[in-house]
């Protein structure tokens, strides 16, 4: 028995010892500052460059309709025509209208001979009268006679004005140079008035149209500048300005409907043409980190920060606003100077002490 308590209390002051032995070992041979490169964080006002794909179409398109009804007698227009201001692009059948004109005309010439009639009888009545030969009411009758009848020929005058006007209605002319872009009738159809039939792009102005984001749509200032640049030539550009905009999204897309005014377009900027438009939004203020630097937490982007005091690490969580191939852009998280880790994030832990490399200064 009193062997084994010799026994035991030798082991428990060995491990004790060993205990000893232990910690100073681990305290003589503590973790040293690790050295690392950073970089300090500074905000600047960073524009961000877009670049969309669109079509040329032309500013001004009209779907072109006769103002009568009728039935299509000839049809000059096809699509991809050019056309000049003037140019016949399709007739109606003019028979009956132009059988309303003879009517017209007719009328016209029954109410001038019933008015001269009228007027001849009028004159008759005034020198008889001043002869004394018949009464006041006899001139009188005379005179409304004559106007009568002279108020019916202005009548049939405009009638056959308006047959006549009625008669040019039977063909549809371009109101402008443009080129046709559809055709909607053919020889033989009855068209209702109104109806479209030919629909004409003008050649004048041009725009660039692009469908964009809500993002783009609500950061474009009314003001911006955009390069327009033919996606098979990307040589061809032109400086454009915004037009218009839609005032709504489009329900199946949700995107917004820009045109951009080309000026000066060339003559290879034609209507169809696919383009790309680039612009540049206005800045905000980001910091620019280089991709390395970034770690995460919790599943969310952060960075290590050096604190000035104690040179130790902090994680702090960011919010990236958008990346490049190289760069991170720090839209929130971080504060001006702030000494941020570049380099070796992936082996660095929070509360580790560092020490800045050679050539770095701690700001």
């Amino acid at each position: 028995m009193k062997r084994l308590k010799t026994f035991l209390l030798c082991g428990c002051a060995g491990s004790l010892a060993l205990a000893l032995t232990g910690c100073q070992e681990q305290a003589q041979t503590a973790e040293p500052p690790r050295p690392v490169r950073t970089v300090i964080a500074k905000a600047a006002a960073i524009g961000e460059e877009v670049a969309q794909t669109g079509e040329i179409q032309a500013n001004v398109e009209t779907n072109l309709g006769f103002r009568i009804d009728g039935r299509v007698a000839t049809r000059a227009a096809e699509i991809g025509m050019s056309v000049v201001k003037g140019q016949l692009l399709a007739t109606l059948d003019p028979n009956d209208v132009q059988n309303e004109v003879l009517t017209a005309e007719a009328e016209v010439k029954s109410a001038e001979a019933t008015e001269g009639l009228a007027r001849s009888e009028l004159e008759r009545q005034r020198t008889l009268f001043a002869k004394q030969f018949v009464a006041q009411a006899r001139v009188e009758e005379a005179e409304a006679n004559w106007r009568a009848a002279n108020a019916k020929l202005k009548v049939a005058t405009t009638g056959l004005q308006t047959a006549r006007n009625k008669l040019t209605y039977t063909e549809l002319r371009a109101p402008d140079d443009a080129i046709v872009s559809a055709v909607q009738v053919n020889a033989g159809q009855v068209v209702d008035a109104g109806q479209p039939a030919i629909k004409l792009s003008s050649t004048h102005e041009r725009d660039a149209v692009f469908n964009v984001s809500e993002r783009i749509y609500t950061s474009v200032p009314n003001d911006i500048q955009v390069e327009v640049a033919l996606l098979s030539d990307p040589r061809v550009k032109v400086i454009g300005r915004l037009r218009d905009a839609s005032p709504t999204a489009d329900p199946a897309t949700r995107t917004y409907r820009v045109r951009i005014a080309l000026p000066n377009a060339p003559d290879v900027m034609t209507l169809g043409a696919t383009v790309t438009g680039r612009l540049i939004l206005p800045g905000k203020s980001l910091i620019i980190l280089p991709s390395s630097a970034l770690t995460s937490e919790a599943g969310n982007p952060a960075v290590f920060v050096v604190e000035p005091s104690t040179r130790e690490l902090v994680r702090k969580p960011v919010v990236v606003a958008r990346y490049t191939a190289t760069q991170a852009l720090v839209e929130s998280g971080l504060d001006e100077g702030d000494a941020v880790v570049t380099a070796g994030v992936s082996k660095l832990r929070p509360g580790q002490k560092v020490t800045f490399e050679a050539g770095e200064v701690a700001k």
